[in-house]
């Protein structure tokens, strides 16, 4: 059998259904015992008294009914020797149930039964009885061993969901390293091609371009450079276009934004970002103006905890930094107000208002109110008239 595969069926414990079982087996078994004493009314009286009595001792929720019953059984089995056949039944609901005042003194109402001279009678439901206790024993270690099987059981659910969880959040990190690892190696790329390539094509035109000058016009030779010149100069700019091309394409700036947020020291970030993939220059401005309202909410404003929401909207992008640091401490020597000016603000709070501004967008700054502190910062970013 594999390591994972299911084990064979196996019947589940049905506590009310087995009980069920045992006192109509007991019953059974008490009617010959009831034989041996002479039949009669009170015969017929026992059989059916003590199937109510099993009945309202399985219905029964509270102990004190289920004592009540099984005294009541246990006191007319005392008065009517027919009906001491059935103290088994009042012993079984003392074991199963684990009523501890009746679990020793079921077999009183027999000696009872003795003295009046039914001794064979006697025997036989005393060892019916025992028979009973120890049925009532096993139904009572099998009830709670399934209640330990079932708690056994959730903490196992528990234990899986939360290793499950964990094997998200570590494929997720996963993710997130190597789609950084695949952003830094394109930017790599390009760098090397723009440093070494670009500029070889650079000094081959160069190259070509002073042999054309130094053989003239007139040489038959000027044709043949300017053939070559022209050569060089497509494939620069394919160069170009090529190094242009990787590294846009190594600014992912969801990714870029999850790695500044999560790991920026000192503050715990959570990030939101509704959007598709950003223009290029306005990822560029939204990374540096998060980096510097996190820098100055964990500097200025002992911030702990930040939230940063990249929202897309049909006509713009928006832009919001919260934190729970002190109201107004976004900058050294900044004011805090809802529209940021050169002359009321720190450098950093001008410096994020350029960057929002120089692309067309606006920014502010606003303290939270009470009850809660801190500050929020808010841009906007319209969207390219081909995307909008």
């Amino acid at each position: 059998m594999s390591r994972f595969s299911p084990g064979p069926a196996v019947r589940p414990y049905n506590g009310p259904m087995d009980r069920a079982i045992d006192n109509t087996v007991l019953l059974a078994l008490g009617i010959p015992v009831m034989l041996l004493a002479p039949v009669g009314p009170a015969s017929v009286a026992a059989l059916l008294s003590a199937v109510c009595a099993a009945c309202a001792l399985e219905l029964a929720r509270r102990a004190p009914v289920r004592i009540a019953v099984a005294v009541a059984l246990l006191a007319a089995a005392a008065v009517v020797p027919p009906w001491g056949a059935f103290a088994a039944i009042a012993a079984y609901a003392a074991w199963a149930f684990h009523l501890r005042g009746l679990r020793w003194a079921w077999p009183l109402p027999l000696a009872c039964t003795a003295a009046a001279g039914h001794f064979t009678l006697a025997a036989a439901a005393l060892a019916l009885g025992l028979l009973a206790c120890l049925m009532g024993w096993r139904a009572r270690r099998n009830a709670e061993e399934r209640e330990r099987l079932r708690s056994l059981r959730d903490a196992v659910q528990e234990e899986r969901l939360v290793l499950a969880e964990r094997a998200r959040d570590l494929a997720e990190r996963q993710d997130l390293e190597v789609n950084c690892a695949v952003l830094d190696e394109r930017a790599r790329i390009a760098r090397e091609i723009h440093d070494n390539v670009g500029h070889l094509l650079t000094r081959s035109v160069l190259q070509v371009q002073a042999a054309g000058v130094a053989h003239g016009a007139a040489a038959p030779v000027a044709r043949d450079l300017d053939a070559v010149a022209a050569t060089l100069h497509e494939a620069l700019n394919t160069v170009r276009a090529s190094v242009h091309d990787l590294h846009d394409a190594a600014l992912d700036t969801r990714t870029a934004l999850e790695t500044l947020v999560t790991e920026f020291p000192g503050v715990a970030g959570t990030l939101s970002f509704q959007a598709d993939a950003l223009p290029r220059p306005i990822g560029l401005a939204v990374l540096a103006i998060v980096r510097e309202a996190l820098s100055n909410a964990a500097s200025h404003g002992q911030a702990r905890h930040a939230t940063v929401r990249v929202t897309e909207f049909p006509r713009f992008y928006q832009l919001v930094v919260e934190d729970d640091g002190r109201a107004g401490s976004a900058s050294a020597g900044s004011a805090a107000s809802t529209d940021v000016g050169a002359a009321s603000a720190g450098l950093g709070l001008t410096s994020m208002a350029e960057r929002a501004r120089a692309l067309g967008g606006t920014f502010s700054f606003t303290p939270l109110a009470a009850p809660h502190a801190g500050s929020r910062v808010f841009a906007t970013f319209p969207k390219p008239q081909e995307d909008a």
